[in-house]
Order: structure tokens, then sequence, then C-alpha cells
């Protein structure tokens, strides 16, 4: 039987849009002004989903945080300019959108509030949303459940009528601190094994099952 829900809150990276390729091309050009080898990957995206400083942070040396506001700067100023180069949504993103057109959806983002809009309106979804919410939104981020709660509020939605889907831990934790229901997905950049060990409500391969649990 399907679960009726009211608010659908959806996470940006590695859920709705695979921007892995720019993330970690973006903290490989930052290496490279410092002079720092590239990192693989694999490797930088195990550090996205907590947000850019959490990602920047943890893909350089030790010796280059005294100097971390610069770098982030530089940081941010590349991506800017090239968050679309290789982004882009993962299969069946518009169809979900669409099969919950009458129920209020929203982004709940780790990613600066102005980054996550620019990525939502390059792919052409931005439109499809009741609400987005940046890391800079709230006070606190993911996985505090603060962000979930002021949606929930807002739209005035009970936290049994919601759903949190998410690639990480972090979505999963915040979901189940506000209440809500929650759906891992294993397509993404997070690990598998991570979004199985957070213990998810529903667990999925491809977003279109969950029109096989939700209506």
């Amino acid at each position: 039987m399907k679960r009726a829900i009211d608010l659908v809150m959806f996470d940006l990276d590695g859920t709705l849009a695979d921007t892995g390729r720019d993330l970690a091309n973006t903290v490989n050009y930052v290496r490279s002004r410092l002079n720092l080898v590239p990192l693989e990957d694999r490797l930088i995206y195990g550090h996205v989903g907590r947000g850019v400083e959490h990602l920047l942070r943890s893909s350089l040396p030790e010796r280059c945080q005294d100097s971390f506001k610069e770098i982030m700067q530089l940081f941010l100023e590349r991506y800017e300019n090239h968050l679309l180069d290789s982004t882009v949504l993962y299969p069946y993103v518009k169809e979900i959108l669409d099969y919950f057109h009458e129920k209020k959806r929203a982004v709940i983002s780790n990613k600066i509030h102005r980054l996550t809009v620019l990525v939502l309106r390059g792919l052409g979804i931005e439109v499809c949303f009741d609400a987005i919410l940046g890391g800079d939104s709230s006070a606190r981020k993911k996985p505090d459940p603060q962000p979930l709660n002021q949606l929930l509020n807002a739209f005035g939605i009970s936290p049994v009528m919601a759903l949190m889907v998410g690639d990480g831990g972090t979505d999963v934790e915040a979901g189940k601190k506000a209440g809500v229901l929650t759906c891992g997905v294993t397509y993404g950049l997070g690990k598998t094994e991570e979004i199985v060990a957070a213990k998810p409500d529903f667990l999925i391969d491809d977003l279109r099952q969950l029109t096989d649990h939700f209506c």
C-alpha cells in the first residue's frame, strides 16, 4: 500500500543532479593553483554532501588552512563559472517531479543557496520547487534537522506527511531527527554502504521507485 505524503524534500548533489565531476574539477583546479597534485575524483566525491567548506578543507593539506578564506574565494569563483560543464540530471528526475506536482516539493542542500539555485536553474527545474534551501539558508545544515523543520513549519505540514530523499547519511540523519520519512538512493555520490548503514525507511536504486511507495 502506498503512503500518502504532502511534502517531498530532495537533496541536490548526488540525488537530483550528478554534480560530482564539476566539483572534483574545481577542487583540482584549486589544488593546481597551490602546486598540489590532483586527487582522484572518487576521493573528492567522498567529501561531497556537507557543504563547500567541508569539501574544500577535506581536500587540502593542513598547511593550506591558514589561507583558507582566500582559497575558498578562489574555489567559489571558479565553480560558479563551471558548475554546469558536466553536471546533468539523474534519470527520471523530471518524471518524478511531475508525479509529485500536486504536492509541495523542495530542495534542501548543504551547497550555498546561490549556487544551488544556479544549478537548478541551469538544469531547467528551478520552477518545479516551492522552496529551495541552501547550506546558508538556516543557522545549521544537515544533518541538523533545522532546515527540514523550517520547511515543515512554513508549509504547516506534519512530519509524518513529509519525505526526505537523499544519497548521504546526512540526509537520512536529518530526516530522522525531524521525524519525517526517509528514503536513501544508491545511485548518487555517497557511498552505498553509508546510506545503507544510515537505515532509511526506504532504499531505492532510481527515482522511479518512489512511485512504488508514495502517492
